[in-house]
C-alpha cells in the first residue's frame, strides 16, 4: 500500500479489481460459448431494471484460487473495488444500463455473491469472521420499515462555497472535518448537496437460530442483518433465509455522542 499526496493507494485491492474484471470478461462454463457468462447477466440486469450483478461464487473458485481466497478472506476491504470492476464491465459491454438507471450517470453497480460453500450458523459467528465473506442461516423474526440511508455525502462549505465530495458516513450523519480550501477555517457549517450524494434503501432484519440449531438447555441467539438496495422487503417474518455478506462491528453511537447528540439520536430512533 502506497501513498501519493496524502492519498492511500491499495495496490493489492487494485490487482484484485483487475483480476475480477478479467473474470467477468472471460469466464465461460462451456469454452464453446461465444460470449462470457456474465455478459448474459448484464442483459438480465437491463431487462429487470436492476443495478445489482449476481455472482456465483463457485464460478470464482473455478476461475482463480487466489482471487476467491482474497474475496473470501478480505471481502470488506475489497468490496468497493469489486463493485468498481462490475461497473467497468457494464460500461464496456452496455453503458445504457447505467445511463438509464434512475437518470443518474453516477449510479453504482452493486455486487452480490451467492452459492458460498462455507455456510455458518449464528452460533458459529465469531470475531474471526469480521470482514470476511460468509453465509449464515436463520429464521427472520422481525423486519423494520425501509428507510433511505446516506452512503456518501457531498457537502458545500457555507463559509467559502467549496464542495467536499464523497464523505463516507461512519454509522451516523458525518460531515467533513475540514474545508478543502487552504484559506478557509470552517469546521462546522455545512450544507448537504442531495443531488450529488449517494443514498440507498436500508432495512434492518432480526434473524434467529432455527430450533434444530439450538443446543439443549440454551436460549436461541439472534443477529441484526442490514439489507440495502434491491434486496430490501424480500424477507418476511417466519422465512428461513440464507444471508450472504460480511460481519461488521457497529459502535454504540449513543455512548459516543455528546449529550445533545444523544437526545437527537433518541428522537430519531423513536
Amino acid at each position: 500500500m502506497e501513498t501519493f499526496s496524502g492519498c492511500f493507494v491499495d495496490d493489492k485491492a487494485i490487482r484484485v479489481e483487475n483480476i475480477f474484471l478479467d473474470f467477468l470478461k472471460s469466464f465461460r462454463l462451456d469454452p464453446r460459448m461465444g460470449e462470457s457468462y456474465y455478459e448474459s447477466e448484464i442483459q438480465a440486469m437491463e431487462a429487470n431494471g436492476s443495478s445489482t450483478m449476481y455472482i456465483d461464487f463457485s464460478h470464482v473458485m473455478l476461475y482463480n484460487d487466489i482471487l476467491q481466497k482474497a474475496i473470501a478472506d478480505e471481502y470488506l476491504r475489497f468490496e468497493p473495488y469489486l463493485k468498481n470492476a462490475c461497473k467497468r464491465f457494464v460500461m464496456e459491454q452496455n453503458p445504457t444500463v447505467i445511463a438509464e438507471a434512475d437518470d443518474n450517470p453516477n449510479k453504482d453497480i452493486n455486487v452480490a455473491f451467492f452459492n458460498i460453500p462455507f455456510t455458518k450458523r449464528l452460533r458459529e459467528l465469531t470475531t474471526a469472521e469480521i470482514g470476511k465473506l460468509v453465509s449464515v442461516t436463520g429464521v427472520v423474526t422481525r423486519t423494520s420499515e425501509v428507510r433511505p440511508e446516506l452512503l456518501q455525502g457531498s457537502f458545500k462549505c457555507l463559509e467559502c462555497g467549496s464542495v467536499v465530495k464523497n464523505v463516507e458516513q461512519q454509522f451516523k450523519y458525518t460531515e467533513p472535518t475540514t474545508c478543502v480550501s487552504a484559506t478557509c477555517l470552517n469546521r462546522t457549517k455545512w450544507a448537504l448537496l442531495r443531488q450529488e450524494s449517494k443514498f440507498a434503501d436500508w432495512q434492518r432484519v432480526r434473524v434467529q437460530e432455527t430450533s434444530k440449531e439450538i443446543p439443549a438447555g440454551s436460549l436461541p441467539r439472534s443477529l441484526d442483518v442490514i439489507l440495502r438496495h434491491e434486496i430490501v422487503e424480500l424477507a418476511r417474518a417466519g422465512d428461513a433465509v440464507v444471508f450472504t455478506g460480511t460481519v461488521v462491528v457497529i459502535p454504540d453511537i449513543l455512548a459516543l455522542a455528546s449529550p445533545g447528540e444523544r437526545a437527537e439520536c433518541r428522537r430519531e430512533a423513536s
